[in-house]
């Protein structure tokens, strides 16, 4: 499990860990700013602090004793979600699915049932790094057979299994992140050019068909709320109370002008105090009202370079099974980053994507920096590890010759 032999402390992907803690300062410091009288820092220190222990942990340990187990994580993944779904609280239950408004997103552990009591968690977050780690095992298994109808039915159904418990809950931008990162890892994983191709062809059109279906009356797909969602980024002007959020959100972007209101002194009223949970899912409104265009810029440049730093851990993973892992996590950190921007930006519908390594938020947090981990690991055995460590295999029976 814990692989020694191979290991380089000079092929530990310091800068990605750099990027990490990068992020991780940002959102404290912001934080900070925000935070009246709950102690917001505390939590994303501590959060972040068991996210880091986690992730060295994580990178210590061989991914491929941990795609070994693909299985039974992907099992226990069932398991996670169906408990989310079905089981209710009462005095026999110790873990049971809780609910927050209208969605049930949330395992409680422990508590008396009421709002407050016990632990909580999000699944979903659990689901998408086993579902990396599930899909780059299963896609090595059927590599002669990814183009084949059989095959692709095989992956289509066992990875739209959990997709579909996630979507149930509702969850539908988790789904569309986890769907998103399906089909990307598989065209790396060598999908043809002409499937990809009649995928675009058909999929193109029934995307557009499911967006028109969404606005009608009578659809039946979505929650009356995740409809009005839709329909309030095509007419704001009519749902301007659904769109308070991210019309608040522009305006505190806006008024950050270049250098934002911190570097320039301005200690004037902070808009995104009319922002809810500006903490978790808005929080690059934050950054721009107090660092500006400047802030922004240099956040979106540090997330390019945890892109850079992470594809080419994948460029020079030492097989197969690492470099669609390594591309895996890469692809959902930044699908999951594109899609928070894209809202606090309104050019997509308010969903509840946090912006990785910067929201608050437990499970998000200590997950996304966690599965670094595995990045890190990649690393390590990169392909010139195994070259040095033959050349020097091939030295020793020169010497002793």
């Amino acid at each position: 499990m814990f692989k020694k032999k191979g290991y380089s402390i000079s092929n530990y992907s310091f800068s990605v860990v750099f990027v990490i803690l990068s992020l991780l300062s940002i959102s404290c410091f912001v934080l900070y700013r925000l935070q009246g009288e709950e102690n917001l820092v505390l939590k994303q220190l501590l959060g972040g602090m068991l996210g880091l222990f986690a992730m060295v942990v994580v990178s210590l340990i061989d991914y491929h004793f941990i795609c070994k187990m693909f299985i039974p994580l992907y099992l226990f993944n069932m398991m996670l979600l169906m408990i989310c779904k079905f089981v209710d609280y009462n005095q026999f239950h110790l873990i049971y699915g809780w609910r927050h408004m209208q969605a049930r997103r949330w395992i409680k552990i422990g508590g008396t049932g009421v709002a407050g009591s016990g632990f909580e968690f999000m699944p979903s977050e659990i689901t998408k790094i086993v579902l990396i780690i599930f899909m780059a095992k299963l896609f090595c298994i059927l590599e002669q057979k990814l183009n084949t109808f059989f095959g692709l039915m095989i992956c289509a159904v066992l990875v739209g299994l959990p997709i579909f418990f996630i979507y149930d809950q509702p969850d539908l931008s988790t789904s569309i992140v986890l769907s998103a990162t399906f089909m990307a890892m598989l065209f790396i994983a060598g999908l043809s050019y002409k499937v990809f191709v009649w995928g675009i062809a058909i999929g193109g059109p029934l995307l557009y068909g499911l967006f028109w279906y969404a606005q009608q009356d009578y659809q039946i797909l979505f929650e009356e709320w995740q409809q009005k969602r839709i329909l309030s980024l095509l007419h704001p002007q009519e749902y301007k109370d659904l769109m308070y959020q991210q019309n608040n959100a522009a305006a505190a972007i806006s008024s950050g002008g270049m250098f934002g209101k911190f570097i320039v002194g301005d200690t004037g009223k902070r808009l995104t105090d009319s922002v809810p949970v500006v903490e978790s899912d808005f929080i690059f409104s934050a950054i721009g009202e107090e660092f500006g265009f400047f802030g922004c810029a240099v956040v979106l440049f540090i997330f390019a370079l945890f892109v850079f730093f992470s594809f080419r851990i994948a460029r020079r993973a030492k097989d197969r099974l690492g470099y669609l892992l390594a591309a895996g996590v890469t692809i959902t950190i930044t699908i999951q980053a594109a899609v928070n921007l894209c809202v606090v930006l309104s050019l997509l519908p308010n969903t509840g994507i946090p912006l990785p390594f910067v929201s608050m938020g437990l499970s998000a947090l200590v997950t996304n920096i966690a599965t670094v981990g595995i990045l890190l690991n990649i690393g390590l055995q990169n392909k010139d590890v195994e070259i040095d460590d033959r050349y020097e295999f091939e030295k020793g029976l020169l010497d002793k010759n």
